[in-house]
């Protein structure tokens, strides 16, 4: 099917969402939110330490950072599906690779292939696409797209544990493979198209009225540099909270393994529903009020991770919630004040420096609270200091926005 045809078809837009939601659900589901379910289990079975075990996830981060620029200027230049159809072959060699590996430095090396392919098919690919095909809607379909990385955290940890418990961990990263090959690989062949066959014409429904400042403007402006200093933030705690949790509750709280994806799994199912409202939300009222109190969440989800052990299930349970529904919060709402910002001919570009912002400080921050658990013996100290950062991110939200609050465009239905 060439573009005119797909044009053709009613509520193509919304095939080509499906194609990025389900691709983006398993990229994201399975390397963000559920591989760190395994280690424990390589804990158990190489004797690696905690600092040891999160190597790897580090250089994913740091090579992230570093490939994301080149990604954004290859996604302004080339077609955004194949990019995307290179990134998920690169995946799912490196999960069949993650099976037969004996060494931390092999682990490095996969991870480091995960970084690269993510890159390609990640995020900065998806909202380029996505904000192509969709502009009056765009709050809900960035929801939507958003929703499906925790619909992915949701799921996936819940598979992966089936796997785990009638196989061993090198079978089940085979087929996790093959599950990234069904349910991303063939979504984006199907559905996906660069963009629709005619640009939107003035007095369109669907037309952009954004045309956001070239690369060289944004780097003069103060609100780019404290957008990025907020998102920094917020990934370095984001990072930092899936990467480390499963060790936290399962060492420090003694939380057995196995109850290990069914919180995973109600922590990302929360975030769905927070994706979801937020998008929603987005559409309706002012975007920097819906951000701080997304941030606000996640905050309060923090402290209540902090008292597991005085308040003890229903901290645990109100901290999946509540953390959940926040951290989908901050991920949505920051991507469309960029959008909002700066959409327009160097969007991938910007996104693409805005990442390599955030890759480095969830890097930073899963090296941060591992030294803290390995030098403190707790994760206090950081659960502490990432409530303190989210409080500087809080402000300087509220600085980069406050003359924006009520001249934000506010899309109605």
């Amino acid at each position: 099917m060439n573009e005119i045809q797909a044009k053709e078809l009613p509520g193509r837009r919304w095939l080509v969402l499906l194609g990025l939601s389900l691709t983006y659900a398993s990229t994201n589901g399975i390397l963000l939110h559920t591989l760190p379910i395994m280690y424990p289990h390589l804990m158990e079975t190489f004797g690696w330490t905690q600092s040891q075990v999160t190597l790897p996830a580090t250089f994913f981060f740091a090579i992230g950072a570093i490939t994301s620029p080149p990604a954004g200027g290859l996604l302004d230049r080339f077609s955004p599906r194949w990019i995307i159809i290179t990134g998920l072959l690169g995946i799912i060699v490196a999960l069949f690779a993650y099976a037969a590996m004996t060494q931390l430095w092999q682990l490095i090396v996969i991870y480091s292939v995960f970084a690269v392919s993510l890159s390609l098919s990640g995020l900065v690919s998806n909202m380029l696409v996505l904000s192509r095909w969709f502009v009056k809607l765009r709050g809900r379909a960035t929801g939507i797209l958003l929703m499906s990385s925790s619909a992915g955290g949701a799921v996936f940890p819940l598979l992966l544990g089936f796997f785990l418990v009638r196989s061993d961990w090198r079978v089940a990263m085979q087929l996790m493979a093959v599950v990234v090959a069904c349910c991303a690989l063939v979504p984006i062949m199907l559905f996906v198209r660069d963009r629709p066959a005619t640009q939107p014409k003035a007095g369109d429904r669907e037309v952009d009225v954004h045309h956001g400042p070239a690369v060289a403007k944004a780097l003069r402006e103060p609100r780019f540099y404290l957008l990025a200093l907020s998102t920094g933030i917020l990934w370095f705690t984001i990072v930092s909270i899936v990467q480390h949790q499963s060790i936290y509750l399962s060492q420090d709280m003694g939380i057995d393994k196995q109850l290990l994806p069914p919180i995973f799994s109600i922590f990302f199912a929360c975030s769905i529903i927070g994706k979801l409202l937020f998008g929603w939300l987005s559409d309706r009222f002012d975007k920097t009020l819906m951000m701080l109190a997304s941030m606000a969440m996640l905050a309060l989800g923090l402290v209540l991770l902090r008292n597991v052990t005085l308040m003890g299930n229903i901290s645990l349970f109100g901290y999946a919630i509540v953390a959940g529904t926040g951290f989908a919060g901050v991920f949505t709402m920051i991507q469309l004040l960029f959008a909002n910002f700066y959409a327009g001919s160097s969007f991938g570009k910007i996104l693409a420096l805005l990442m390599l912002v955030d890759t480095l400080a969830g890097a930073l921050g899963i090296r941060v609270l591992a030294i803290i658990r390995e030098t403190s013996g707790s994760y206090l100290g950081g659960i502490d200091l990432m409530i303190g950062l989210l409080c500087v991110a809080f402000v300087c939200i509220l600085t980069a926005c406050r003359t924006n609050v009520t001249s934000i465009p506010v899309a109605r239905s």
